[in-house]
Order: C-alpha cells, then structure tokens, then sequence
C-alpha cells in the first residue's frame, strides 16, 4: 500500500515539475530563437553582418533589430539629446550581490534586537550566525548600445 501512495505522489509531483520545466525552457530567448522571430530582419543584413549577429556581437550601422536580435530585449531604455539630434539608449543589467552591513534598522522583528536577544537559543549565537552582514541582489548596468535615427551609433560595456 505504501508503495501504491508513493507511486501517487510521484506522479502528481511530476505533473507538477515536467510542465513548469519546460515552460521555464521554452522561455528562455537565444540568438537562434530572436533569428526564427525576426527572419526578415535578420536575412536583410549582409553576411558579416549577419555572422556577428550570430555571435552575439554588434558593429556601428547596425539597425535596432539587429541589436535586438544580438543582445535580446533591453531591460531599461534611456533617450534624450545629444549634438542636437535624438538618442536612445538600449541597457542591459546584471544581478550582482552587495555585503551591507546592518542595512536593516534596528527595530527589525519586534524591537531592538537584530537576530538575537528576544529568542534564546541559536539566533544570537556566533556558532550557528557568524555574519552580521546582509548580502543584498542589485541590478547593474553591464553594457548599453547608443541609437540615432534607427542605427546603432556605438556600444559601451561596464566592468
């Protein structure tokens, strides 16, 4: 009987996990799926062109769908003026993680007491919490492409 209700569990735990799989697979975006997506775009381009968009790669000249087709979708857009003529800037972010020590205030949890002092036991122990510090996620520009009329005018990558 046991093993009848394991058998159950199993399969309705991977009714569960197989779809959210694959959905999270097919919504990953490649080079290769932005080309299927952007056909048009992508065949308009000259070979060299094409080969560095392939690679992932961008060169001054190149239309914002190549770009696009290169790099994927931006996280942020930027635009503006420069030399009197618009602008717009495509920037793509990273997750970085940051040690900011006692960001948290105080009074976090039911009053002044920082992980420790209200609960006995491990909580303010050093043995079982040696760092005070919170890591923290934060997004960073990693790189950008400049835009003019359409055109991809220059990049920048930020180290």
């Amino acid at each position: 009987m046991k093993a009848f209700r394991r058998s159950i569990s199993l399969r309705r735990l991977a009714a569960i996990v197989v779809p959210a799989g694959l959905l999270f697979l097919t919504s990953c975006s490649t080079v290769e799926s932005r080309i299927k997506q952007n056909s048009a775009a992508f065949n308009s381009l000259s070979p060299s062109d094409q080969a560095l968009v392939r690679n992932g790669q961008i060169v001054e000249g190149l239309p914002q769908a190549a770009v696009y087709i290169a790099w994927g979708p931006p996280d942020q857009t930027r635009s503006g003026q420069r030399n009197g003529k618009s602008y717009a800037a495509w920037v793509y972010t990273t997750t970085r993680t940051i040690v900011a020590p006692n960001i948290y205030p105080n009074f976090y949890r039911f009053g002044p007491y920082r992980y420790y002092g209200y609960w006995p036991g491990w909580y303010g122990d050093d043995y079982f919490f040696p760092y005070r510090e919170d890591l923290v996620p934060i997004q960073v520009p990693y790189k950008t492409a400049f835009f003019e009329s359409g055109r991809c005018t220059g990049w920048e990558y930020i180290n």
